[in-house]
């Protein structure tokens, strides 16, 4: 049985007040840390203009560009994630010409998506509002996903399962280019799995439930990993060692 508190992470309308109460926090801080700046523009323009400005003024100029900045966050999120949507809709499996329409919309909707991953998502991991971008652009996952990671391209043809955590910097990237082609494909990750910070998830990889898929680890496309598979980079080793492996596997047969 889950305890009171596991219920209440789990609880959409707790998480949404949570969010809210913990980025109005960030926004306090913004502000309050703008207010030095915002204290010698405010001087500045009042010397050239001769308006004496009152320290109350400034602060509450400070706070209410730290609340502007929170807005941006929640009005973003909707705003562009809506747009990205529209552009993508009808777009899936396939290889795409450079010249062609559908390269066009995706080098677009990319675009915006790129305005959103540098401006807001950094801000935001791992909670309520991350997770509902997600879900708008149309990235189809189960309960208590945890993202850690904000590098989700093309998420609408990422589906993930119940209980999946994935690690900072790991990029899950469902196209690529091959020459003068872009290539989109279906990524699919399994219920229960965790991947570590900093992997490379490629197009057309399929990962079973239950799986772990260690730091660093690369997985290359069209890559099926069974259900309960452990998998790891190679650890950092001496080099007389790491090159008495790869003298080993040069001199194996096949």
């Amino acid at each position: 049985m889950s305890s009171p508190l596991q219920r209440l992470a789990d609880s959409t309308p707790a998480q949404i007040l949570i969010t809210l109460v913990i980025y109005g926090v960030y926004a306090t801080v913004l502000g309050l840390s703008l207010a030095p700046s915002v204290a010698f523009v405010y001087w500045t323009a009042g010397s050239l203009l001769g308006a004496p400005v009152g320290a109350e003024d400034i602060l509450l100029f400070a706070l209410g560009l730290g609340a502007a900045v929170y807005l941006y966050f929640i009005a973003g999120i909707l705003v562009q994630g809506s747009i990205f949507r529209l552009l993508s809709l009808g777009v899936g499996p396939g290889r795409y010409p450079l010249a062609s329409p559908t390269t066009l919309r995706w080098l677009i909707y990319s675009g915006i998506y790129t305005i959103t991953s540098t401006t807001i998502l950094p801000l935001i991991p791992v909670s309520f509002f991350s997770n509902l971008y997600f879900r708008i652009i149309g990235c189809r996952f189960g309960k208590r996903v945890y993202l850690n990671s904000y590098m989700l391209l093309d998420p609408y043809l990422i589906e993930i399962g119940d209980d999946v955590t994935i690690g900072g910097q790991t990029d899950v990237s469902a196209h690529s280019f091959e020459g003068n082609t872009l290539i989109l494909d279906r990524i699919r990750i399994g219920s229960g799995s965790l991947i570590g910070a900093h992997c490379y998830i490629s197009p057309g990889v399929t990962i079973g439930t239950g799986c772990v898929i260690g730091l660093g680890s690369f997985l290359r496309r069209g890559t099926t990993v069974p259900d309960g598979a452990v998998y790891t980079s190679l650890a950092a080793l001496p080099i007389k060692r790491m090159a008495a492996l790869e003298k080993s596997a040069s001199r194996r047969p096949g």
